[in-house]
């Protein structure tokens, strides 16, 4: 079966890893059952995000057929320009999608900034993934009352909650048709309960791969001891995350 992951991060300096080069982390990825990754910045969350943007395009190069980069902007320098950040990762170096994480970069989802740039996003049809799961201000319902307001723009949540938070996860999904839920980190048991009560069309395959050897291969496992069928799997696995990325201009 075809596994695309949603939910895979460049190695930096942050969280004690160390940068190293891409051909690796693709050998990587690919030994542990993947056709493509969508990938992201992690050094660009806490620092220098233009920066580190331009770092994620050059890591992919001459890797696009595999990895579909996501880059970031910051709320904190304010509306016109994380904007026009957003608009360089789209025309200048072809993002498909843009990577927020609230509480690595201290924002709340009442930042005077954060709906315009969600506005701007859908109508580039590019999908913002959402570290969510950790309040303060990570929480899904908190995400979920901004995505209502962006009802054009497609809203991932990139945890599905954790395991404290999947029930608001679960609640954040069927309340709004916009969001989609990445399965990186909640546990099986509770992943049963997200496929019973979500629309199986919004779920994502993701593992924060990236971050360690193995832990690809330990969601695969995760994802499917929840005993779901092939068709289901499939979706999530493959087809969802295709179908979401091929309306940002790409396929895999």
């Amino acid at each position: 079966m075809k596994i695309i992951d949603t939910h895979t991060h460049l190695p930096g300096w942050t969280f004690e890893s160390k940068p190293r080069p891409i051909s690796d982390l693709r050998r990587e990825f690919e030994t542990e059952g993947l056709v493509g990754a969508w990938l992201f910045t992690t050094d660009g969350l806490i620092r220098d995000t233009a920066k580190n943007n331009d770092i994620l395009v050059e890591a992919v190069e001459g890797h696009r057929d595999f990895f579909v980069p996501f880059g970031t902007v910051n709320p904190h320098d304010g509306t016109e320009s994380a904007l026009r950040e957003l608009e360089r990762t789209k025309f200048q170096l072809g993002f498909k999608g843009i990577k927020f994480h609230p509480w690595l970069q201290a924002f709340s989802m009442t930042h005077p900034a954060i709906l315009p740039i969600l506005s701007r996003a859908g109508e580039l049809s590019m999908p913002v993934v959402f570290h969510d799961g950790t309040p303060p201000y990570s929480s899904p319902l908190q995400i979920a009352a901004v995505a209502e307001k962006v009802p054009h723009t497609t809203i991932i949540l990139g945890h599905a909650g954790l395991d404290d938070l999947y029930r608001d996860a679960i609640l954040a999904c069927k309340r709004q048709p916009n969001i989609h839920l990445c399965l990186c980190g909640p546990s099986s048991g509770y992943l049963r309960e997200i496929l019973h009560n979500c629309p199986v069309d919004r779920l994502l395959f993701g593992s924060d791969g990236g971050f360690g050897a193995d832990l690809i291969a330990w969601r695969i496992a995760t994802v499917r001891e929840t005993g779901a069928d092939p068709e289901t799997l499939q979706k999530i696995f493959y087809e969802n995350p295709l179908t979401l990325i091929s309306k940002a201009g790409v396929t895999q």
